[in-house]
């Protein structure tokens, strides 16, 4: 059974790879080089993924909604019911070009039997319990907070009124075993434009990493509207910080330059002064006749397969996710997938476009020039098979073309 599914994932992930402009796939013949193939063949199948989706307007054709309002909008959120099981080291940092300073993303391997770490993290010091506090303590806790709160309050334009932030706390996220889900940028009309998985929580550096790598791939293609459930705090955070924190280029200053919106989901939730005023979905002509709510609806639908991605592990994973979004789009705008897109040569490149993978080939990297090795799975998961290097005899590739 394990055989058959891994040649039914095999085959639609030949069959995507033949739609998002290939030519030809190599695929290695021996199953247990599958996992690895699988990961070192997703950045440039993301980024396919990415530039395909979100100017399907122009290469598929509008989609059949009211008012031609295709791809006029969209929406960016968090999905938390997909959670696969990740090492608990949560301090891996990646030093991305849009930052100034590192990013922290956390481990994305599965540990392994019978640990809470992967294998690259066995020497990392098990987590101690914070130790507890008395009564006493703990309503000076509160009132401290609440004190700061009152501060904070008229901080830029009142935003932080909003008690919406995503992030969790340092001592939440140590404790966690698994992943924070993905998130999912999805249009009006329904359809996946890009995503991500998160391993530590929805913090904004995060989303704002993910908005920058799909405008750069998407050539400047993504809708000028945006919905964002904690929208006032993103645009405090982009507002404040491009050309500082936020390396200032153009893929910055076009987010920069995007109009955010609260989706009407969650509009409830936010009582803050200038929020009312300029993030309201109801007060803007902008969002007639846009649905808000799409990336909930996608989640609804996703949460269905919330087992089966929770199950798999760190190689796997990431390739099924795009698999699953892809065949999702297909439906959504009728196209049948054996239909090519001939987009392999129109991709800009992007070297962020996946942090794991990017932190993966700098510390592997790093390893090599050091001399000091990391261990097979770090070395591995980075290596691109080249298929030209290999033949069919030599029993490792087959070339299937289209």
């Amino acid at each position: 059974m394990r055989r058959f599914s891994q040649l039914v994932f095999t085959y639609k992930i030949i069959e995507m790879d033949l739609c998002l402009g290939s030519t030809n796939v190599a695929t290695p013949k021996d199953i247990d080089e599958f996992d690895l193939w699988a990961w070192s063949e997703y950045p440039r199948l993301l980024s396919r993924f990415i530039y395909l989706w979100s100017n399907h307007r122009t290469l598929i054709g509008a989609c059949n909604i009211p008012g031609d309002k295709c791809s006029a909008c969209f929406t960016i959120d968090g999905h938390q019911k997909a959670r696969r099981r990740v090492c608990r080291s949560k301090q891996v940092n990646f030093k991305s070009s849009d930052f100034s300073e590192p990013l922290v993303i956390g481990c994305w391997r599965t540990p392994i039997r019978n640990s809470l770490y992967c294998e690259l993290h066995q020497n990392d010091e098990k987590l101690t319990k914070a130790p507890r506090t008395n009564q006493k303590h703990t309503h000076a806790m509160k009132l401290r907070n609440s004190r700061q709160w009152q501060q904070q309050k008229n901080i830029f334009f009142g935003a932080t009124n909003c008690s919406t932030t995503k992030a969790r706390s340092e001592s939440y996220i140590n404790k966690c075993s698994r992943s924070f889900g993905l998130l999912a940028m999805v249009t009006n009309c329904r359809v996946i434009i890009s995503f991500s998985e998160i391993f530590r929580s929805e913090t904004l550096r995060e989303i704002i990493q993910l908005l920058i790598n799909t405008i750069r791939i998407s050539d400047n293609a993504l809708p000028k509207i945006a919905c964002y459930d904690d929208g006032c705090h993103l645009v405090r955070f982009v507002q404040r910080h491009v050309g500082k924190l936020i390396t200032d280029t153009p893929a910055s200053n076009t987010l920069k330059n995007t109009k955010f919106y609260i989706d009407k989901a969650h509009w409830k939730n936010h009582v803050g002064t200038w929020c009312k005023e300029n993030m309201s979905p109801y007060a803007t002509s902008d969002l007639n006749m846009i649905n808000t709510q799409s990336a909930e609806q996608l989640f609804s639908w996703l949460k269905r397969y919330a087992p089966i991605i929770s199950s798999l592990g760190w190689l796997k994973a990431p390739l099924y996710l795009l698999v699953l979004f892809h065949y999702k789009n297909l439906w959504t705008c009728k196209v049948r997938p054996t239909r090519h897109f001939d987009i392999a040569n129109m991709v800009p490149d992007s070297a962020t476009i996946s942090l794991p993978h990017a932190a993966n080939t700098l510390r592997t990297t790093s390893a090599v020039s050091s001399s000091n090795s990391d261990g097979y799975l770090s070395q591995a998961a980075t290596t691109k098979h080249d298929p030209s290097s290999h033949t069919v005899n030599e029993n490792k590739w087959a070339q299937m073309s289209k």
